[in-house]
């Protein structure tokens, strides 16, 4: 179980992704949306993060960022702690980026996290 009163920052969003965040959610006329964050986790590749607009359900963890309504489900609560929403005009695409991950990795990827024990001991033997 996680402790939801440890959450200090959820997630921040920057100025052009809240911007394209209000302008789809408007275009959806649904008042009971929110911008939910997948997390998927792959052995070999790490985590992966996306976007989806839907309803919020009873196992969810519920913010409003900055008037943006955000959930993610509890479970991946801490995958998504830390996390910068932003949005390329150029690219017309958002993207997902934790700095800051308050997690390790999933044991045995490739791509292990600095932070994590794991990391360390490949690192020593080498």
């Amino acid at each position: 179980m996680i402790n939801l009163g440890s959450v200090e920052v959820f997630v921040t969003i920057t100025p052009q992704a809240k911007e394209e965040l209000e302008r789809q959610l408007k275009l959806t006329e649904n008042d009971n949306l929110c911008v939910r964050i997948f997390v998927m986790i792959d052995r070999y590749a790490g985590f992966a993060y996306d976007l989806e607009f839907s309803e919020r359900n009873e196992n969810d963890y519920y913010a409003k960022v900055d008037g943006i309504p955000v959930v993610v489900d509890r479970s991946f609560l801490e995958y998504v702690k830390g996390m910068e929403i932003d949005y390329d005009k150029e690219k017309h695409e958002f993207s997902l980026i934790n700095k800051k991950p308050a997690y390790n990795c999933v044991p045995g990827s490739k791509y292990e996290c600095p932070s994590c024990n794991l990391y360390e001991e490949a690192k020593s033997k080498l």
